[in-house]
């Protein structure tokens, strides 16, 4: 659809009820999003010019309500699908170029679709991840053509919202609906994205975050077998629970922490490589209770308490899809609690261990806490840890009381209402 027409589209609310799907029903926030979104393609109109042919696509970021660290180990996860997703404005441009424009970022480095392998200089890039998803395209068969992209995202950045995640998504969906007619499912879409942030960009992760944004919703995946995850859809209802999901930033960026992220992955590898296993789920707790005297000279004390972890975890998540699909208020916060604990306690990825001195995960969860223990809340740390954001979940009513609180040490603006969405990476428009 041309520029022009999708804007005075927009602007005729041909699209609200859409807008309201994934960002939320109240007035303003539809109006919020139909500002936004016409900004974004006023910005691509300046880059790339006026009256060109474009589609616009929405990957959501991603909240992780159990699981921590568990999707390298093939384990199993709840995690939802958040309102804060990143826009994609693209139109094809008869080159084999990817051009990119980011938002706050400017111009990207082109993509050569004729070059696309993987090179040192694209580890931890913006051009390496859109260089991985090309080449994942196409070496399983799709398609990518030359075209020009204008990016805009409101999840946080270093937030543990996964803005990485959705901007893979935001990309990859947009290659899979302009040159592909859909061809490649969500989940397929999710490991194209994977792929890429662990060959192209060189970071270790698991597929957990690519998934959650792609499929949308509230889910369970179980990752046992992690090259076919299967995907659970859960009924969570915050309203009905009278709770609101709050993010609270502790104003410390997760820059330069890849190293922290892989260490957990590779403590948990050295004890899988001892007795054989390619990960802790094809290795049983009481295996790893009855040798915990031998490994701890072989592997250390920190990497059993993060296979503790792993094991309690899992069970925790399933605990809590019992308790998600039971309506069981009281327990669905116990489990979360535990989960937080367990990760400050067993996983210790609240702090990095080298700077001690600065422990802003930590200060931000000893302030939850001591608001929410005795007010029907619950508090966890969330996504890879070390820094970036914590969860809560705090009664509706107490959400302004909450937000004052914290806003008292770690400054105005740190605390977050984020709504839940039902929708993962999708075209929306054009």
């Amino acid at each position: 659809m041309l520029s022009s027409v999708l804007k005075a589209k927009i602007n005729g609310r041909e699209y609200d009820s859409l807008l309201a799907k994934l960002y939320g029903t109240d007035e303003s926030t539809v109006e919020k999003q139909r500002a936004r979104y016409i900004a974004a393609i006023e910005k691509f109109e300046e880059k790339y010019g006026e009256e060109r042919e474009i589609a616009i696509c929405s990957a959501p970021g991603r909240t992780e309500i159990c699981g921590n660290h568990t999707d390298h180990n093939c384990g199993v996860i709840v995690a939802a699908a958040i309102s804060e997703d990143t826009l994609c404005i693209a139109s094809p441009n008869g080159e084999n170029v990817v051009n990119i424009t980011s938002e706050g970022y400017g111009d990207i480095p082109s993509v050569n679709l004729e070059k696309l392998r993987a090179t040192v200089s694209d580890e931890g890039t913006t051009k390496g991840l859109v260089k991985g998803i090309c080449a994942y395209i196409i070496k399983q068969g799709g398609e990518c053509k030359g075209v020009d992209l204008y990016i805009t995202s409101d999840v946080l950045q270093g937030s543990g919202l996964s803005s990485s995640a959705s901007f893979e998504n935001a990309v990859a969906a947009t290659i899979n609906g302009l040159f592909n007619n859909g061809r490649f499912s969500a989940v397929e879409l999710a490991q194209i994205s994977q792929k890429a942030e662990n060959e192209y960009f060189a970071k270790p992760c698991g597929v957990m975050d690519q998934t959650v944004s792609a499929v949308g919703g509230t889910v369970c995946l179980d990752l046992e077998d992690s090259a076919n995850p299967k995907v659970t859809n859960l009924p969570l209802d915050l309203d009905a629970f009278g709770l609101a999901l709050c993010t609270v930033d502790s104003r410390a960026s997760h820059d330069n922490l890849t190293e922290e992220y892989a260490g957990i992955t590779k403590e948990m590898a050295d004890i899988c490589q001892i007795f054989w296993k390619d990960s802790l789920r094809r290795l049983d707790l009481e295996t790893l209770v009855n040798h915990i005297s031998f490994l701890r000279d072989m592997v250390g004390d920190r990497a059993i308490l993060r296979g503790m972890h792993f094991y309690m975890e899992c069970k925790r998540v399933e605990d809590l899809c019992k308790a998600i699909n039971a309506g069981d208020r009281e327990m669905f916060l116990k489990k979360i609690t535990e989960s937080g604990h367990s990760s400050y306690e067993y996983l210790q990825n609240a702090y990095v261990a080298s700077d001690i001195r600065r422990q802003p995960m930590s200060v931000a969860l000893s302030l939850a806490q001591s608001f929410l223990q005795d007010k029907g809340g619950a508090w966890r740390l969330q996504g890879g840890g070390f820094a970036g954001s914590i969860q809560c979940f705090v009664p509706k009513e107490l959400v302004q009381q909450f937000t004052e609180y914290m806003e008292i040490v770690l400054g105005e603006g740190c605390c977050k209402t984020v709504t839940l969405r039902s929708t993962g990476a999708v075209k929306v428009m054009g």
